[in-house]
């Protein structure tokens, strides 16, 4: 089965990057330049908001703690099997963000200001038989925000709070309660408003922590990455026999790796359907960066940071959260731990309150009215009581589960799509480069 989801995926990436003409991979920088640009119609709600609201739900456990558990769970090499799946699933991310932006429905907003509503669930209904493609969506994004978003994100917020502030688990569980429901009831603005300033100052500061830790252990990088790509294709990767070395790299890899990117999952495309702007092709850059940005960049420093520490693989480890401390503590001192501990848990938090949005969407197009989503909001909040209680082993193993379903029903509702859409993407994309191009040959005026 796990080899089953990692052709499949890298199939429907391989099509989604000839239909799109190979753009990301070779026009990085006329990717880059369009990225910079600020379009006349960016708004409150603008596209680096919707960025930032998306890499709120991927980053934190996707990419600490997620990395973490791949390499315990599968060896050294499951890190390999993490950058394949995020190379394989950037011009899905691509598409699918493409897909949400060009379907999605306007309507008034609370504050009665327009806003932009969309995702898999406006653009899977498009296909024969697509209304119970997204109603099956939402049933699991629903069950996913319970899971990946509430429980793992939750739990590890509360072991780091607990870890820095010596709290009981109950008091430290109602205080997070308590925080998480003030942005959660505030609606999506408040929400990305709090991710807008906290995720650059977070990734910013765990990147110069990761980085000085390998800058220090610089000599033993090339053997360390010589190991990864030994591990991710020997029998014995994970300290098994037979081939299920192999097996449990790939598995543990790509699966932690779309847990962390979430591209094909369908999640992110929520958050950007509401950027204010009608550069579809912009946004959709936008979201390919996000995975470069969370897993071939944020979450290869975790792993060679764990790496450089000696762990390896250790399925009987109970908390991957303290795993990650414990490596950037021997390597940086005491204090390095508390000031990652307090990034975890705002990462964590920002996650926390991300899903609560995603599942509040899915519970609309449910047919859920405002009372409806209300009390799934309540219900979302009193299971942050319960983070920490399940066994981590379980809770990633339901979460692999859903994520990989929801994957496997969008990717291929995006795949189906794109042939519709492929032509005038392409167009899109042509009429940008020219431009470009006219752009640097006008001269400035004196």
């Amino acid at each position: 089965m796990t080899i089953l989801f990692i052709v499949f995926l890298c199939a429907a990436g391989g099509y989604l990057a000839h239909c799109q003409r190979y753009y990301l991979f070779l026009h990085p920088i006329r990717a880059c330049r369009r990225l910079l640009m600020r379009g006349p119609e960016d708004g409150a709600y603008s596209p680096l908001r919707a960025l930032c609201l998306a890499l709120a739900g991927v980053l934190g456990v996707g990419n600490i703690t997620g990395v973490a558990a791949a390499i315990m769970l599968g060896g050294p090499g499951a890190l390999f099997w993490m950058w394949i799946s995020a190379l394989c699933t950037v011009p899905i991310k691509y598409a699918e963000v493409v897909l949400a932006v060009r379907t999605r429905k306007s309507c008034i907003g609370p504050d009665g200001s327009r806003e932009y509503r969309g995702g898999p669930m406006r653009y899977l209904p498009l296909l024969r038989g697509g209304r119970l493609a997204a109603g099956a969506f939402c049933v699991l994004c629903i069950a996913a925000s319970f899971l990946q978003g509430n429980l793992l994100q939750g739990g590890a917020a509360l072991s780091c709070g607990m870890h820095l502030t010596g709290m009981s688990p109950w008091m430290a569980a109602a205080v997070l309660a308590v925080l998480s429901g003030i942005l959660i009831f505030g609606g999506r603005r408040r929400i990305s408003g709090f991710c807008t300033y906290m995720i650059p100052l977070m990734s910013a500061m765990y990147l110069v922590m990761g980085v000085t830790v390998l800058v220090w252990s610089a000599p033993r990088l090339p053997g360390i990455i010589e190991d990864i790509v030994r591990s991710a294709w020997s029998f014995g990767a994970a300290g098994c026999g037979g081939g299920a070395g192999i097996l449990l790299a790939m598995r543990h890899g790509c699966a932690k790796g779309v847990f962390s990117h979430e591209a094909g999952c369908g999640t992110a495309p929520i958050a950007h359907a509401g950027a204010e702007t009608n550069d579809a092709p912009r946004q959709g850059i936008l979201g390919a960066a996000e995975v470069v940005f969370d897993t071939l960049l944020l979450c290869t420093v975790t792993g060679l940071v764990l790496l450089v520490g000696g762990y390896g693989y250790a399925p009987g480890a109970a908390d991957y959260t303290a795993v990650v401390l414990d490596a950037f503590s021997a390597q940086l001192g005491a204090g390095a731990a508390v000031v990652l501990g307090i990034s975890i848990v705002l990462y964590a938090f920002a996650a926390l309150v991300c899903w609560s949005f995603y599942g509040a969407e899915c519970v609309r197009y449910l047919g859920g009215g405002t009372r409806a989503r209300r009390i799934y909001l309540l219900l979302y909040t009193a299971c942050v009581l319960g983070c920490g209680m399940g066994r981590p082993e379980d809770l990633w193993a339901m979460s692999d589960a859903v994520t990989v379903s929801m994957t496997l029903l969008n990717t291929a509702g995006v795949v189906l799509l794109w042939r519709r859409f492929s032509e005038k993407e392409r167009d899109a994309l042509q009429i940008q480069q020219k431009a470009l191009q006219k752009r640097r040959k006008i001269p400035k005026k004196a």
